[in-house]
């Protein structure tokens, strides 16, 4: 689709892991040209492959060689983009820094993606999720106020830092609308986890800082919390007193209206774990369907906990994009091999501008259009294959 709002902008991504490529699946998805970069022995796992190697033209170039930093550095030519997300100075010493590449095109667009920045300290650390969670106090929180810190068990960092990076290119691209120059943004799992931190960093007058353990292992407290049904476990967000004089309107709650040590809000504060007890001795007793349908009646918001094939199973998750896939079952490519796929949709909605699908492709498939493309001849390519800068078979499967 040409119209798009980044169509026409090429991007070449470095990247590996999570953070970098989902930023390259983000902007490939608002119509970016991406080009992943790979050299043949660095093959991805399948499952990121299908998740943040969406939407890009994939190619295999060893860049560590000199015919293939030469080959990648006319690439830079006709690029607006680079993604990288290696330690400080691996790039300088690659020959593909930025500042070597600014002076050969004084537009790109340069995002450096990595775990702890490019300053300070820890500039020079290597890391990835967990190591940025446990450096901004993430770990210690999720430990519910048990004493010992519990890593979270999904990459809210890589993917934030990915989508944060991807509006940083973005607002660069469009500062350069106005003056024409490049500029390097700078992105980081930990500055990531700390933002979204950020009701932990505020502080004033009187404040009372709870930072250790946070949140109690299963919610805020006995009225935004965790309970045990008869069948799964459900999220319970009761925070005005609106609500919680309709949560006792309703019979198997009736009774804590007249028990005067929750007469108010600040009365159930302060018995609030006398409240959580009574809670999970009423919610114990019936099923998940049974609370979401009564507490919705009541306009209570309850949550039961879905598991991921649950979402998978429902057929309007599909209906409405969050799960996309294909079949490559009876391809008769390559990729035949990854059978019936899915992955997750784009979260944003756009009125005036639907946004497209974008599909992974086969690793290294691209390698021989883009270099065609850059004017390389058949005899060059040729040349390429015996030195080992590309691959000697093409594509490769994953």
């Amino acid at each position: 689709m040409t119209n798009l709002p980044l169509a026409g902008i090429r991007v070449l991504d470095l990247c590996i892991v999570l953070a970098g490529p989902t930023c390259g699946r983000t902007l490939a998805q608002y119509g970016a040209e991406v080009i992943k970069i790979d050299p043949e022995h660095r093959p991805p796992q399948l499952t990121p492959w299908l998740d943040v190697g969406r939407g890009k033209r994939s190619i295999a170039l060893n860049i560590s060689t000199p015919e293939g930093l030469d080959t990648f550095l006319k690439l830079v030519d006709s690029a607006d983009v680079i993604l990288e997300g290696f330690r400080k100075g691996v790039t300088d010493r690659l020959g593909i820094g930025y500042e070597h590449v600014r002076a050969k095109n004084p537009g790109i667009v340069y995002a450096s993606i990595n775990c702890f920045g490019r300053s300070g300290p820890w500039e020079l650390r290597p890391g990835f999720e967990q190591n940025a969670q446990a450096a901004t106090g993430v770990q210690l929180r999720n430990s519910g106020g048990e004493g010992q810190p519990r890593p979270a068990t999904f990459t809210l960092n890589d993917y934030g830092t990915g989508i944060a990076a991807a509006y940083g290119v973005m607002m660069a691209l469009l500062e350069r609308e106005k003056t024409g120059k490049g500029q390097h943004v700078e992105a980081a799992l930990s500055h990531t986890s700390a933002t979204i931190s950020a009701p932990y960093h505020v502080n004033h007058k009187n404040y009372v800082r709870d930072d250790v353990g946070g949140p109690g292992a299963r919610g805020l407290n006995a009225l935004a919390g965790l309970y045990e049904s008869a069948d799964n476990w459900v999220f319970l967000s009761a925070f005005s007193e609106d609500q919680w004089q309709k949560l006792c309107l309703l019979d198997e709650f009736s009774h804590l209206k007249s028990k005067e040590v929750f007469s108010s809000k600040a009365s159930r504060s302060e018995n609030d774990l006398h409240l959580r007890e009574i809670l999970e001795e009423i919610f114990v007793t019936k099923p998940s369907d049974y609370w979401v349908e009564t507490m919705k009646s009541a306009q209570i918001p309850l949550v039961k906990n879905t598991t991921a094939a649950e979402i998978h199973e429902d057929d309007f998750n599909h209906a409405r994009g969050l799960i996309r896939g294909k079949d490559y079952s009876n391809s008769q490519e390559i990729n035949s091999s990854w059978g019936k796929t899915t992955w997750s949709g784009n979260p944003v909605n756009m009125s005036k501008t639907p946004l497209q699908d974008v599909f992974p492709p086969v690793f290294g498939a691209e390698t021989l259009n883009v270099l065609k493309e850059l004017g390389i001849t058949t005899e060059k390519i040729d040349q390429l294959r015996k030195a080992g800068v590309i691959p000697k078979q093409l594509p490769i499967n994953i």
